[in-house]
Protein backbone atom coordinates (compact mmCIF):
# COMPACT_ATOMS: atom_id res chain seq x y z
CA UNK A 1 0.00 0.00 0.00
CA UNK A 2 1.36 3.21 -1.27
CA UNK A 3 2.11 5.67 2.07
CA UNK A 4 0.34 8.59 2.31
CA UNK A 5 0.14 11.21 4.78
CA UNK A 6 -2.41 12.34 7.46
CA UNK A 7 -5.51 13.99 6.29
CA UNK A 8 -4.73 16.64 8.71
CA UNK A 9 -3.37 19.84 6.88
CA UNK A 10 -0.71 20.22 9.69
CA UNK A 11 0.58 16.52 9.27
CA UNK A 12 0.92 17.20 5.77
CA UNK A 13 4.17 19.30 6.24
CA UNK A 14 7.29 17.34 5.41
CA UNK A 15 10.19 18.12 3.68
CA UNK A 16 9.20 21.50 2.82
CA UNK A 17 10.57 22.58 6.54
CA UNK A 18 13.91 21.32 6.08
CA UNK A 19 14.14 23.20 2.57
CA UNK A 20 12.83 26.53 5.46
CA UNK A 21 15.14 26.07 7.42
CA UNK A 22 17.86 25.56 5.34
CA UNK A 23 17.67 29.21 4.35
CA UNK A 24 16.09 30.69 7.61
CA UNK A 25 19.80 30.38 9.53
CA UNK A 26 21.32 32.32 6.80
CA UNK A 27 18.83 33.86 4.48
CA UNK A 28 16.57 35.55 6.38
CA UNK A 29 18.24 35.99 9.97
CA UNK A 30 21.14 37.39 7.99
CA UNK A 31 21.00 38.55 4.64
CA UNK A 32 17.69 39.79 5.05
CA UNK A 33 18.23 42.41 7.72
CA UNK A 34 21.17 43.03 5.51
CA UNK A 35 18.82 43.92 2.40
CA UNK A 36 16.51 45.77 4.83
CA UNK A 37 19.43 48.06 6.19
CA UNK A 38 20.67 48.67 2.80
CA UNK A 39 17.76 49.51 0.73
CA UNK A 40 14.85 49.33 2.57
CA UNK A 41 11.34 48.68 2.10
CA UNK A 42 11.56 47.94 -1.84
CA UNK A 43 13.32 45.09 -1.43
CA UNK A 44 10.09 43.55 -0.32
CA UNK A 45 8.44 43.30 -3.47
CA UNK A 46 12.00 41.43 -4.82
CA UNK A 47 11.81 39.22 -2.18
CA UNK A 48 7.98 38.17 -2.99
CA UNK A 49 9.10 37.06 -6.85
CA UNK A 50 11.91 35.38 -5.95
CA UNK A 51 9.81 33.47 -3.67
CA UNK A 52 7.28 32.84 -6.14
CA UNK A 53 9.62 31.20 -8.97
CA UNK A 54 11.45 29.26 -6.51
CA UNK A 55 7.86 27.78 -5.47
CA UNK A 56 7.26 27.16 -9.28
CA UNK A 57 10.86 25.22 -9.19
CA UNK A 58 10.26 23.19 -6.09
CA UNK A 59 6.32 22.39 -7.10
CA UNK A 60 7.17 21.69 -10.30
CA UNK A 61 10.10 18.94 -9.57
CA UNK A 62 8.28 17.81 -6.51
CA UNK A 63 5.19 17.50 -9.13
CA UNK A 64 6.75 15.09 -11.37
CA UNK A 65 8.81 13.12 -8.98
CA UNK A 66 5.32 12.34 -7.39
CA UNK A 67 3.38 11.76 -10.93
CA UNK A 68 6.41 9.40 -12.65
CA UNK A 69 8.30 8.86 -9.85
CA UNK A 70 12.03 9.50 -11.35
CA UNK A 71 14.12 12.05 -9.40
CA UNK A 72 15.06 14.67 -11.91
CA UNK A 73 18.44 13.92 -12.05
CA UNK A 74 17.33 10.67 -13.93
CA UNK A 75 15.47 12.14 -16.07
CA UNK A 76 18.36 14.53 -16.95
CA UNK A 77 20.26 11.66 -18.70
CA UNK A 78 17.99 11.82 -21.64
CA UNK A 79 18.83 15.06 -22.52
CA UNK A 80 20.84 15.81 -25.58
CA UNK A 81 24.74 15.69 -25.44
CA UNK A 82 26.85 13.01 -24.00
CA UNK A 83 24.79 10.99 -21.50
CA UNK A 84 24.31 12.42 -17.89
CA UNK A 85 26.01 15.01 -18.67
CA UNK A 86 23.88 17.25 -16.83
CA UNK A 87 23.84 15.65 -13.45
CA UNK A 88 27.86 15.14 -13.82
CA UNK A 89 28.01 18.63 -13.86
CA UNK A 90 25.82 19.14 -10.60
CA UNK A 91 28.46 16.28 -9.00
CA UNK A 92 31.27 18.40 -9.99
CA UNK A 93 30.11 22.01 -9.12
CA UNK A 94 28.65 21.00 -6.38
CA UNK A 95 32.40 19.43 -5.16
CA UNK A 96 33.50 22.86 -4.33
CA UNK A 97 30.38 24.51 -3.56
CA UNK A 98 29.57 22.54 -0.51
CA UNK A 99 32.28 22.83 0.97
CA UNK A 100 32.24 26.47 0.59
CA UNK A 101 28.76 26.82 2.26
CA UNK A 102 29.46 24.23 5.12
CA UNK A 103 31.83 26.35 5.95
CA UNK A 104 30.19 29.63 5.80
CA UNK A 105 27.45 28.36 8.09
CA UNK A 106 30.05 26.76 10.41
CA UNK A 107 32.02 30.39 11.45
CA UNK A 108 28.93 31.79 11.14
CA UNK A 109 27.63 30.16 13.84
CA UNK A 110 30.86 29.75 16.07
CA UNK A 111 30.95 33.41 15.80
CA UNK A 112 27.87 33.47 18.28
CA UNK A 113 29.86 30.94 21.00
CA UNK A 114 31.92 32.43 23.50
CA UNK A 115 35.69 33.30 22.91
CA UNK A 116 38.54 32.91 25.28
CA UNK A 117 42.22 30.58 24.99
CA UNK A 118 41.56 26.61 25.12
CA UNK A 119 44.46 24.86 25.82
CA UNK A 120 46.81 27.70 24.47
CA UNK A 121 44.52 27.78 21.24
CA UNK A 122 41.66 30.76 20.86
CA UNK A 123 38.31 28.99 21.22
CA UNK A 124 36.93 31.44 18.33
CA UNK A 125 39.32 29.08 15.98
CA UNK A 126 38.40 25.58 17.62
CA UNK A 127 34.48 26.45 17.62
CA UNK A 128 34.04 26.29 13.68
CA UNK A 129 35.96 22.53 13.65
CA UNK A 130 34.14 21.15 17.10
CA UNK A 131 30.75 22.33 15.27
CA UNK A 132 31.19 20.44 11.77
CA UNK A 133 32.10 17.29 13.65
CA UNK A 134 29.02 17.20 15.85
CA UNK A 135 27.15 17.91 12.87
CA UNK A 136 29.16 14.97 10.92
CA UNK A 137 28.43 12.76 13.82
CA UNK A 138 24.60 13.51 13.81
CA UNK A 139 24.12 13.23 9.76
CA UNK A 140 25.75 10.15 9.95
CA UNK A 141 23.80 8.79 13.19
CA UNK A 142 20.45 10.54 12.43
CA UNK A 143 17.63 9.73 10.42
CA UNK A 144 15.44 11.36 7.62
CA UNK A 145 12.36 11.89 10.33
CA UNK A 146 14.43 13.33 12.99
CA UNK A 147 15.99 15.98 10.53
CA UNK A 148 12.03 16.65 9.58
CA UNK A 149 11.42 17.09 13.59
CA UNK A 150 14.16 19.18 14.50
CA UNK A 151 14.40 21.89 11.86
CA UNK A 152 10.65 21.95 12.10
CA UNK A 153 11.31 22.76 15.91
CA UNK A 154 13.86 25.22 14.77
CA UNK A 155 11.70 27.47 12.99
CA UNK A 156 9.10 27.57 15.25
CA UNK A 157 11.63 28.93 17.48
CA UNK A 158 12.92 31.20 15.12
CA UNK A 159 8.98 32.22 14.51
CA UNK A 160 8.43 33.12 17.77
CA UNK A 161 11.63 35.10 18.81
CA UNK A 162 10.74 37.13 15.55
CA UNK A 163 6.90 37.73 15.90
CA UNK A 164 8.68 39.70 19.93
CA UNK A 165 11.46 41.19 17.99
CA UNK A 166 8.47 42.79 15.71
CA UNK A 167 6.15 43.41 18.32
CA UNK A 168 8.71 45.56 20.09
CA UNK A 169 10.11 47.58 17.04
CA UNK A 170 6.02 48.75 16.21
CA UNK A 171 6.94 49.41 12.69
CA UNK A 172 4.36 51.36 10.63
CA UNK A 173 3.49 49.10 8.10
CA UNK A 174 0.63 51.75 6.50
CA UNK A 175 4.13 53.62 5.65
CA UNK A 176 5.62 50.21 4.61
CA UNK A 177 2.96 49.32 2.24
CA UNK A 178 3.50 52.96 0.79
CA UNK A 179 7.44 52.60 0.25
CA UNK A 180 7.97 49.11 -0.74
CA UNK A 181 7.00 49.81 -4.72
CA UNK A 182 9.18 48.10 -7.33
CA UNK A 183 10.77 51.03 -8.97
CA UNK A 184 13.63 53.32 -8.08
CA UNK A 185 17.02 53.11 -8.35
CA UNK A 186 18.79 50.42 -6.81
CA UNK A 187 21.74 52.31 -5.05
CA UNK A 188 23.37 52.11 -1.76
CA UNK A 189 22.56 54.84 0.80
CA UNK A 190 25.65 57.10 1.39
CA UNK A 191 26.42 55.72 5.19
CA UNK A 192 27.86 52.74 3.15
CA UNK A 193 31.00 54.61 2.18
CA UNK A 194 32.16 53.74 6.23
CA UNK A 195 32.36 49.78 4.86
CA UNK A 196 35.51 49.37 2.23
CA UNK A 197 34.20 46.03 1.79
CA UNK A 198 30.70 47.26 -0.34
CA UNK A 199 33.24 50.06 -2.50
CA UNK A 200 34.45 47.03 -5.07
CA UNK A 201 30.58 45.16 -4.86
CA UNK A 202 28.25 46.67 -7.30
CA UNK A 203 24.63 46.22 -6.06
CA UNK A 204 23.47 43.64 -8.21
CA UNK A 205 26.03 41.35 -6.86
CA UNK A 206 24.55 42.38 -4.17
CA UNK A 207 21.19 41.79 -5.58
CA UNK A 208 22.08 38.58 -7.24
CA UNK A 209 23.41 36.89 -3.38
CA UNK A 210 19.90 37.36 -1.97
CA UNK A 211 18.45 35.98 -5.21
CA UNK A 212 20.71 33.18 -4.53
CA UNK A 213 20.12 32.72 -0.48
CA UNK A 214 16.60 33.56 0.18
CA UNK A 215 14.48 30.85 -0.25
CA UNK A 216 17.27 27.97 -0.75
CA UNK A 217 19.59 26.77 -3.75
CA UNK A 218 18.77 24.76 -6.64
CA UNK A 219 20.86 21.67 -5.08
CA UNK A 220 18.19 22.27 -2.04
CA UNK A 221 15.27 21.80 -4.38
CA UNK A 222 16.92 18.09 -6.04
CA UNK A 223 17.26 17.70 -2.12
CA UNK A 224 13.66 17.92 -1.73
CA UNK A 225 12.58 15.90 -4.38
CA UNK A 226 15.21 13.08 -2.85
CA UNK A 227 13.13 13.54 0.31
CA UNK A 228 9.94 12.89 -0.89
CA UNK A 229 11.21 9.26 -1.37
CA UNK A 230 10.90 8.70 2.44
CA UNK A 231 7.09 10.47 2.26
CA UNK A 232 5.86 8.06 -0.38
CA UNK A 233 3.44 10.39 -1.68
CA UNK A 234 2.11 8.98 -4.95
CA UNK A 235 4.73 7.32 -7.30
CA UNK A 236 7.42 9.06 -5.17
CA UNK A 237 8.16 5.79 -2.92
CA UNK A 238 8.73 3.59 -5.75
CA UNK A 239 11.37 3.52 -8.80
CA UNK A 240 9.42 4.03 -11.45
CA UNK A 241 12.65 3.63 -13.80
CA UNK A 242 15.18 1.01 -13.89
CA UNK A 243 18.91 1.34 -15.02
CA UNK A 244 20.23 -1.73 -16.47
CA UNK A 245 23.82 -3.12 -17.07
CA UNK A 246 24.74 -1.13 -19.52
CA UNK A 247 23.65 2.19 -17.79
CA UNK A 248 20.26 2.97 -19.93
CA UNK A 249 17.19 4.53 -18.19
CA UNK A 250 14.20 2.79 -18.70
CA UNK A 251 11.25 2.43 -17.73
CA UNK A 252 10.34 -0.39 -15.48
CA UNK A 253 8.91 -3.58 -16.04
CA UNK A 254 6.08 -3.29 -13.36
CA UNK A 255 4.86 0.32 -13.02
CA UNK A 256 3.76 1.34 -9.39
CA UNK A 257 -0.47 1.53 -9.34
CA UNK A 258 -1.74 4.44 -7.54
CA UNK A 259 -5.16 4.93 -7.09
CA UNK A 260 -6.82 8.10 -8.34
CA UNK A 261 -7.73 9.07 -4.50
CA UNK A 262 -3.84 8.41 -3.04
CA UNK A 263 -2.33 10.25 -6.04
CA UNK A 264 -4.81 13.51 -5.01
CA UNK A 265 -3.96 13.22 -1.91
CA UNK A 266 -0.27 13.66 -2.71
CA UNK A 267 -0.57 16.22 -4.27
CA UNK A 268 -2.82 18.10 -1.67
CA UNK A 269 0.33 17.24 0.18
CA UNK A 270 2.74 18.67 -1.75
CA UNK A 271 0.98 22.20 -2.55
CA UNK A 272 0.47 22.63 1.35
CA UNK A 273 3.82 21.50 2.32
CA UNK A 274 5.99 24.09 -0.72
CA UNK A 275 3.38 26.68 0.22
CA UNK A 276 3.78 26.82 4.32
CA UNK A 277 7.41 26.27 3.15
CA UNK A 278 7.95 29.73 1.29
CA UNK A 279 5.53 31.20 3.33
CA UNK A 280 7.05 31.39 6.01
CA UNK A 281 10.32 31.96 3.89
CA UNK A 282 8.81 35.26 2.98
CA UNK A 283 7.55 36.31 5.97
CA UNK A 284 10.88 35.80 7.69
CA UNK A 285 12.44 37.57 5.07
CA UNK A 286 9.97 40.83 5.44
CA UNK A 287 10.18 40.23 9.18
CA UNK A 288 13.99 40.59 9.25
CA UNK A 289 13.81 43.20 6.66
CA UNK A 290 11.79 45.39 8.53
CA UNK A 291 14.21 45.17 11.72
CA UNK A 292 16.61 45.97 9.45
CA UNK A 293 15.42 48.78 8.01
CA UNK A 294 13.97 49.86 11.24
CA UNK A 295 16.42 49.55 13.57
CA UNK A 296 20.11 49.24 11.96
CA UNK A 297 19.83 51.76 8.74
CA UNK A 298 19.22 54.83 11.04
CA UNK A 299 22.84 53.89 12.91
CA UNK A 300 24.64 53.11 9.85
CA UNK A 301 24.76 50.00 10.59
CA UNK A 302 24.64 46.34 8.26
CA UNK A 303 25.84 42.69 8.80
CA UNK A 304 29.21 42.13 7.50
CA UNK A 305 32.05 40.02 7.75
CA UNK A 306 32.85 39.02 11.11
CA UNK A 307 29.22 40.95 12.62
CA UNK A 308 27.22 38.74 10.59
CA UNK A 309 25.07 38.09 13.56
CA UNK A 310 26.22 40.39 16.01
CA UNK A 311 23.91 43.43 14.98
CA UNK A 312 20.58 41.22 14.91
CA UNK A 313 20.40 41.65 18.97
CA UNK A 314 19.97 44.95 18.48
CA UNK A 315 16.49 43.88 17.40
CA UNK A 316 15.43 43.29 21.04
CA UNK A 317 18.17 44.36 23.47
CA UNK A 318 17.58 48.34 22.59
CA UNK A 319 14.61 48.16 24.05
CA UNK A 320 14.36 44.74 26.27
CA UNK A 321 17.90 43.74 26.98
CA UNK A 322 16.69 40.83 28.48
CA UNK A 323 16.13 39.51 25.39
CA UNK A 324 19.14 39.58 23.91
CA UNK A 325 20.55 36.01 25.23
CA UNK A 326 17.22 34.66 23.97
CA UNK A 327 17.54 35.96 20.38
CA UNK A 328 21.11 34.75 20.64
CA UNK A 329 20.27 31.22 21.82
CA UNK A 330 17.38 31.10 18.70
CA UNK A 331 19.83 32.63 16.28
CA UNK A 332 22.52 29.87 17.49
CA UNK A 333 19.73 26.88 16.96
CA UNK A 334 18.95 28.04 13.90
CA UNK A 335 22.29 28.61 12.13
CA UNK A 336 22.61 25.35 14.12
CA UNK A 337 20.19 23.52 11.87
CA UNK A 338 21.21 25.40 8.59
CA UNK A 339 24.80 23.94 9.51
CA UNK A 340 23.39 20.45 9.77
CA UNK A 341 21.12 20.55 7.12
CA UNK A 342 23.38 21.39 5.28
CA UNK A 343 25.39 18.84 5.32
CA UNK A 344 23.05 16.50 4.65
CA UNK A 345 21.82 17.74 1.65
CA UNK A 346 25.57 17.44 -0.06
CA UNK A 347 25.42 13.38 0.19
CA UNK A 348 21.85 13.34 -0.92
CA UNK A 349 22.78 14.93 -3.82
CA UNK A 350 25.87 13.29 -4.50
CA UNK A 351 23.86 9.84 -5.05
CA UNK A 352 21.20 10.94 -6.56
CA UNK A 353 24.19 11.79 -9.61
CA UNK A 354 25.05 8.22 -9.35
CA UNK A 355 21.94 6.68 -8.78
CA UNK A 356 21.13 8.42 -12.25
CA UNK A 357 24.33 7.25 -14.07
CA UNK A 358 23.89 3.68 -12.69
CA UNK A 359 26.99 3.71 -10.97
CA UNK A 360 26.45 1.02 -8.34
CA UNK A 361 29.50 0.77 -6.57
CA UNK A 362 28.14 4.36 -4.91
CA UNK A 363 24.41 3.42 -5.06
CA UNK A 364 24.64 -0.69 -3.73
CA UNK A 365 25.38 -0.03 -0.31
CA UNK A 366 23.77 3.65 0.45
CA UNK A 367 24.63 4.31 3.86
CA UNK A 368 28.26 3.77 3.59
CA UNK A 369 27.88 6.17 0.53
CA UNK A 370 26.24 8.78 2.90
CA UNK A 371 28.80 8.23 5.44
CA UNK A 372 31.54 9.22 2.95
CA UNK A 373 30.65 12.40 1.38
CA UNK A 374 29.12 13.57 4.87
CA UNK A 375 32.93 12.74 5.61
CA UNK A 376 34.30 14.35 2.57
CA UNK A 377 32.68 17.39 2.86
CA UNK A 378 33.27 18.10 6.19
CA UNK A 379 37.07 17.49 5.53
CA UNK A 380 36.55 19.84 2.71
CA UNK A 381 34.85 22.64 4.97
CA UNK A 382 37.34 22.23 7.66
CA UNK A 383 39.74 22.83 4.98
CA UNK A 384 38.37 25.98 3.59
CA UNK A 385 37.65 27.29 7.83
CA UNK A 386 42.02 26.73 8.03
CA UNK A 387 42.66 28.59 4.93
CA UNK A 388 40.70 31.08 6.09
CA UNK A 389 42.20 31.55 9.31
CA UNK A 390 45.62 31.56 7.45
CA UNK A 391 44.60 34.09 5.57
CA UNK A 392 43.32 36.28 8.66
CA UNK A 393 46.55 35.19 10.21
CA UNK A 394 48.81 36.82 6.99
CA UNK A 395 47.23 40.13 7.15
CA UNK A 396 45.39 39.90 3.92
CA UNK A 397 42.18 41.05 3.32
CA UNK A 398 39.88 37.85 3.28
CA UNK A 399 35.74 38.35 2.90
CA UNK A 400 33.69 34.88 3.60
CA UNK A 401 30.79 36.63 1.74
CA UNK A 402 33.52 37.56 -1.53
CA UNK A 403 34.57 33.29 -1.73
CA UNK A 404 30.49 32.33 -1.25
CA UNK A 405 29.55 34.94 -3.96
CA UNK A 406 30.45 32.89 -7.05
CA UNK A 407 29.03 29.45 -5.42
CA UNK A 408 25.87 31.23 -4.57
CA UNK A 409 25.66 32.28 -8.07
CA UNK A 410 25.84 29.32 -9.67
CA UNK A 411 23.95 27.09 -6.53
CA UNK A 412 21.21 29.57 -6.09
CA UNK A 413 20.53 31.79 -9.29
CA UNK A 414 21.86 29.86 -12.53
CA UNK A 415 21.17 26.99 -11.37
CA UNK A 416 17.58 27.26 -10.71
CA UNK A 417 17.44 28.15 -14.19
CA UNK A 418 18.95 25.22 -15.04
CA UNK A 419 17.02 22.92 -13.09
CA UNK A 420 13.95 24.52 -14.35
CA UNK A 421 14.52 24.41 -17.84
CA UNK A 422 15.99 21.16 -17.92
CA UNK A 423 13.07 19.71 -16.35
CA UNK A 424 11.02 21.51 -18.87
CA UNK A 425 12.68 19.72 -21.47
CA UNK A 426 11.86 16.27 -20.35
CA UNK A 427 8.44 17.30 -19.25
CA UNK A 428 7.48 17.99 -23.21
CA UNK A 429 8.79 14.72 -24.27
CA UNK A 430 7.29 10.92 -23.74
CA UNK A 431 6.95 9.32 -21.05
CA UNK A 432 6.90 11.99 -18.89
CA UNK A 433 4.86 14.59 -21.02
CA UNK A 434 1.84 15.49 -19.71
CA UNK A 435 -1.58 16.62 -20.65
CA UNK A 436 -4.31 18.62 -19.43
CA UNK A 437 -4.43 22.30 -19.10
CA UNK A 438 -2.88 22.10 -15.58
CA UNK A 439 -0.05 20.48 -17.33
CA UNK A 440 0.27 22.54 -20.10
CA UNK A 441 -0.29 25.82 -17.65
CA UNK A 442 2.77 24.60 -15.13
CA UNK A 443 4.90 24.33 -18.46
CA UNK A 444 4.41 27.58 -19.61
CA UNK A 445 5.14 29.35 -16.11
CA UNK A 446 8.32 27.03 -15.75
CA UNK A 447 9.40 29.03 -19.47
CA UNK A 448 9.69 33.01 -18.14
CA UNK A 449 11.16 31.40 -14.80
CA UNK A 450 13.69 29.98 -15.40
CA UNK A 451 15.02 32.86 -18.02
CA UNK A 452 14.77 34.94 -15.24
CA UNK A 453 17.13 32.91 -13.52
CA UNK A 454 19.60 32.47 -15.85
CA UNK A 455 19.58 36.21 -16.78
CA UNK A 456 19.95 37.44 -13.28
CA UNK A 457 22.47 34.81 -12.91
CA UNK A 458 24.58 35.85 -16.11
CA UNK A 459 24.65 39.86 -15.11
CA UNK A 460 25.64 38.11 -11.66
CA UNK A 461 28.93 36.81 -12.99
CA UNK A 462 29.35 39.85 -15.25
CA UNK A 463 29.22 42.33 -12.39
CA UNK A 464 31.38 40.28 -10.24
CA UNK A 465 34.31 38.53 -12.23
CA UNK A 466 33.02 40.12 -15.88
CA UNK A 467 33.58 37.08 -18.69
CA UNK A 468 36.49 35.17 -17.35
CA UNK A 469 33.59 34.35 -14.71
CA UNK A 470 31.16 33.23 -17.36
CA UNK A 471 33.90 31.18 -18.66
CA UNK A 472 35.06 29.44 -15.84
CA UNK A 473 31.64 28.09 -15.63
CA UNK A 474 31.10 27.21 -19.49
CA UNK A 475 34.46 25.46 -18.67
CA UNK A 476 32.93 23.64 -15.63
CA UNK A 477 29.47 22.47 -17.94
CA UNK A 478 32.07 21.53 -20.49
CA UNK A 479 34.60 19.43 -18.31
CA UNK A 480 31.41 17.96 -16.67
CA UNK A 481 30.08 16.63 -20.61
CA UNK A 482 33.78 15.26 -21.31
CA UNK A 483 33.80 13.14 -17.51
CA UNK A 484 30.27 11.65 -18.74
CA UNK A 485 31.61 10.18 -22.13
CA UNK A 486 34.58 9.16 -20.24
CA UNK A 487 32.88 7.41 -17.72
CA UNK A 488 29.93 6.53 -20.16
CA UNK A 489 32.93 4.85 -22.51
CA UNK A 490 33.98 2.88 -19.14
CA UNK A 491 31.25 1.40 -17.87
CA UNK A 492 32.17 -0.10 -14.97
CA UNK A 493 34.80 2.31 -13.81
CA UNK A 494 32.15 3.44 -11.26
Amino acid sequence: MNRQCSHSLWLRLGPGAIIASLTIGSGELIFSTRAGALFGPKVVWFFCLVCLLKWVLLYTTGRQMILRGIHPMESWTRLPGPRGWLPVSFLLLGIPCFPIWVAFHANTTASLLPGGFVMGWHAGMLWPYLLLLLCAVLSIAGQYKWLEKIQLLLVSLLLGIAMVALFLVSPQFMDWGRLAIPWGDWVYPEWIESYPSFTQRPVWVELSTYVGIIGGSSYDYLCYVSFLREKGWGRAGFDAWEINPRGAVSRAKVSPQVSASDMADAMTSLRWDTCMSFLSVFFFSVVFVVLGHEVLAPKGQVPVDGQLLSMQAYFVSDQWPVMRKIFQVGAFAAMLGTLYGTLEVGPRIFVEAARAMGWQRWTAKRHQSHKKWVLAIAVGSMLVVASTQWAADSGKTFSFIWLLTPANLFTGVFGCGVVLWATLWIAFRPPEGMSGFLARFWKWLMIPAGLIFLLLGIKGYLDFGGGGALLILAGSFGLGMAWARWVDQRRGFL
